[in-house]
C-alpha cells in the first residue's frame, strides 16, 4: 500500500474512536469526592483515561488539520483565501449553528427554573449580550460559569482552531524558519523542538489565542511543508514512545510541570499514530465503511445534549459506587449511552433531513 493511502486510512480511521475518547474529558468522576475518593483504585482509574490519555485527542486533531491545511507544501495568498473560504463552511458554519442551538436550549431549559444551565446564570441576567459573550467565551458573562469556552463547550476546539486558521501564514513563516535554522541536523531539530515544547508553557492561553493549538498546528504543518508522510516518520516509535510516555505519565503524577505536560502530549501523539499505523498496515484495524468516521463530528458536536444530563444523573447518587468495579462501570456507561444515541441522532437527521444536517456538519458527509 502506498504510504498516501495508508495515511489516508489511518486518519479516517482514527476520527471515531478519538471522539469516543473525547467523551471520557467530560465524564470525570472523580472530582464528585464523598464515595468517589474511598475508591482508590478507580479513582486513579479514571484520573488516567480522563486527565492523562484522553486529553491527547484534541493535540492530534490539531496535528491532523495542520498537516491537512498545508498539504500542498507550499503556501500563496490565493491558496489561502481558498483555504479560508472552505473553512468557512467546514468551521465558522458548524460553530454558529451548534452554538445557537446549545444557546436556545439552555435557554428554554432556564425558563423553567432559576438558573441558566452551561452559563451559570439567572434567566434573569440572559441578554442579547450575554447570548453574543455565551457564543465565544462563557467566562466573559459576569457571575456565571468560569469555563473559557463557548455554551457548545466541545466548541472550544473549532474557535481555536479557526483564529489558527486565520493566523496560518504566521504560522507557515514560523515552521519555514524552524525548518531553515534546524536543516539537516536531527540533534538540532530535536533540542529545537524541545525548546519550543518548555516554551509553550510560558505563554498564556486566551480564548481562540490557544499555543498549544500552534503547537501541534505547526507540528503537523511541518511535515506537510516537508512534504513527509508523517506515518513513514512516525511508523517506528510506537514502543519506544509507548515507553517514554508511562515514563512521563508517573514523572507528571510525581512532579506536575507544564513542560513535562506538554512533552507528554506530544509523545502521546507520535505513539498513537505510530501504533495506530502498525495496526493497519497489518489490517487488524480497518475502515470497512465510512458511517462511523463521517458520523465522528456529529457525536462531537452533540455529545454535551446527552452526556452532561447523564452524568449529572449518576453523579448525584442514583448509583452509588460500592466499590471500584461499579464506579468504573458508571463511568464508562454515559460514554456508551452518549455514543449510542448520537450515533442514532445522526442517522434520524442525515435520513430525515439531510440538507439541515449537511450544514450542521460544516459539510462533511
Amino acid at each position: 500500500m502506498r504510504p498516501t493511502d495508508l495515511q489516508s486510512k489511518v486518519i479516517a480511521f482514527l476520527r471515531f474512536p478519538l471522539v469516543v475518547l473525547a467523551l471520557f474529558m467530560h465524564c470525570n468522576f472523580s472530582i464528585l469526592g464523598g464515595e468517589w475518593d474511598s475508591l482508590s483504585f478507580a479513582n486513579g482509574f479514571i484520573h488516567v483515561v480522563s486527565q492523562r490519555i484522553a486529553p491527547m485527542v484534541c493535540p492530534i486533531f490539531f496535528f491532523i488539520s495542520g498537516y491537512l491545511f498545508f498539504k500542498t507544501g507550499f503556501f500563496t495568498a490565493d491558496l489561502y483565501v481558498k483555504k479560508l473560504t472552505r473553512r468557512f463552511l467546514s468551521l465558522f458554519v458548524p460553530f454558529l449553528l451548534w452554538n445557537l442551538l446549545y444557546l436556545v436550549l439552555v435557554i428554554i431549559i432556564g425558563l423553567f427554573g432559576s438558573r441558566v444551565p452551561i452559563l451559570g446564570i439567572p434567566i434573569e441576567e440572559m441578554s442579547f449580550i450575554n447570548g453574543l459573550k455565551a457564543m465565544w467565551n462563557m467566562a466573559l458573562i459576569p457571575g456565571g460559569n468560569a469555563l473559557a469556552a463557548p455554551v457548545a463547550v466541545p466548541f472550544w476546539f473549532v474557535r481555536d482552531l479557526m483564529v489558527t486558521v486565520i493566523l496560518s501564514p504566521l504560522i507557515y513563516w514560523l515552521v519555514t524558519l524552524f525548518i531553515r535554522i534546524s536543516g539537516k541536523k536531527p540533534l538540532v531539530r530535536y533540542l529545537l523542538f524541545t525548546a519550543i515544547v518548555f516554551g509553550i508553557g510560558f505563554i498564556p492561553a486566551l480564548p481562540g489565542l490557544n499555543p498549544e493549538s500552534w503547537l501541534f498546528f505547526g507540528f503537523g504543518a511541518y511535515f506537510a511543508i516537508k512534504k513527509k508522510e508523517f506515518i513513514v516518520a512516525m511508523l517506528p516509535y510506537a514502543v519506544p514512545m509507548l515507553i517514554t510516555l508511562a515514563v512521563l505519565i508517573l514523572l507528571e503524577h510525581w512532579m506536575p510541570c507544564e513542560f513535562i505536560y506538554h512533552l507528554e502530549q506530544v509523545v502521546a501523539v507520535i505513539f498513537c499514530i505510530s501504533f495506530t499505523t502498525t495496526m493497519v498496515r497489518s489490517g487488524k484495524w480497518y475502515v470497512s465503511d465510512m458511517t462511523l468516521s463521517n458520523a465522528s463530528f456529529f457525536l462531537f458536536a452533540c455529545q454535551y445534549m446527552f452526556l452532561g444530563p447523564i452524568v449529572m444523573l449518576l453523579g448525584s447518587g442514583v448509583l452509588m459506587p460500592h466499590n471500584n468495579f461499579v464506579a468504573i462501570v458508571i463511568y464508562i456507561v454515559p460514554v456508551i449511552l452518549t455514543t449510542i444515541l448520537g450515533l442514532i441522532l445522526y442517522w434520524l437527521m442525515r435520513t430525515r433531513l439531510p440538507f439541515i444536517t449537511y450544514l450542521f456538519m460544516g459539510g462533511r458527509r
